[in-house]
């Protein structure tokens, strides 16, 4: 099984850890980062762990199985946090936690077509049991609709030709997609530009965007004054959101129509984003292009 190894894990105990209380990890994954943290923080600290990717929870359950009760793991989208917090009734989160990327693990899963250097069935889904898969996606979206994604939310320029190459091929798989776009990126086309359209393609499937917006705003409300608010990014989509919504630019979409904006819950600990090592790239790649930004609860 492929090891994923927690980006930026050091920088995050460092930012987060402050004593008891409950911590969330909203994306838990294989959970690296919530072992380090249980490990950093006081045994009367406690952790609750989202992922809506259940083979994910499975693995976090048996890594984390040695703190015992002081986890408590979910199966959900971290937008609805509010919901389960409720339920639980949890009163409020000392830090949060939001590492936004796709996992190792996933990406060397075959089955579910994150990764395009692999022939696997064009899947993208984080919850394989809800949702409807890319492939299912592709053949019920009109080509302006699709174009407007793989613009937005993979910022390329191509995106009407690629849309317009894609619509009506029934494409299934991930090599069905490669061969697809080839007439307008080439046989080879350069990796950069395959993961720009799988990432709008997974976007678009996960409701991604609007679900970190929904889960920032939820776990802002939660943080007891004081409390830090971490977000891991890898994309410039993702950090542009988070670097607005730290700094309290980041208004209800009828404020925002209206050009109205107003103070936030928070204010940022870091005023530029925390990179990783050149020693933690070499070891581990895919931290290349993370970025951790950091804030505070400033109101009650």
């Amino acid at each position: 099984m492929v090891e994923h190894l927690p980006v930026l894990a050091d920088e995050v105990v460092t930012a987060l850890v402050r004593g008891p209380g409950w911590y969330l990890d909203a994306t838990v994954g294989g959970g690296g980062h919530a072992a380090q943290l249980l490990g950093a923080l006081p045994a009367e600290a406690r952790l609750l762990g989202f992922d809506r990717d259940r083979a994910a929870l499975a693995r976090a359950a048996e890594r984390l199985e040695r703190f015992g009760d002081r986890v408590r793991l979910v199966h959900a989208p971290f937008d609805q946090l509010g919901e389960v917090m409720r339920s639980e009734r949890l009163g409020s989160l000392a830090g949060a936690l939001f590492d936004l990327g796709l996992s190792s693990l996933q990406l060397g899963d075959a089955s579910r077509g994150f990764s395009f250097a692999l022939d696997a069935p064009l899947d993208l889904r984080f919850d394989p049991t809800q949702g409807v898969p890319a492939h299912e996606l592709l053949r019920t979206t009109d080509e302006q609709t699709l174009a407007d994604w793989l613009y937005r939310y993979g910022e390329l320029r191509e995106s009407r030709k690629l849309a317009r190459a894609m619509v009506g091929k029934g494409i299934e798989s991930t090599v069905d997609l490669k061969r697809a776009i080839a007439p307008v990126l080439g046989d080879r086309p350069h990796p950069r530009k395959l993961a720009q359209l799988f990432q709008a393609l997974r976007i678009a499937v996960n409701d991604e965007l609007a679900r970190v917006e929904r889960g920032l705003k939820q776990a802002a409300e939660a943080l007891e004054p004081e409390g830090r608010l971490a977000v891991i990014t890898y994309h410039s989509l993702e950090d542009r959101l988070v670097k607005r919504f730290m700094s309290g630019t980041l208004p209800p979409r009828r404020e925002a129509q209206l050009g109205v904006t107003r103070a936030g819950l928070l204010e940022p600990v870091t005023r530029k984003a925390i990179v990783p090592t050149p020693s933690e790239v070499a070891t581990n790649p895919r931290a290349g292009s993370a970025r951790l930004r950091v804030a505070r609860r400033i109101a009650a």
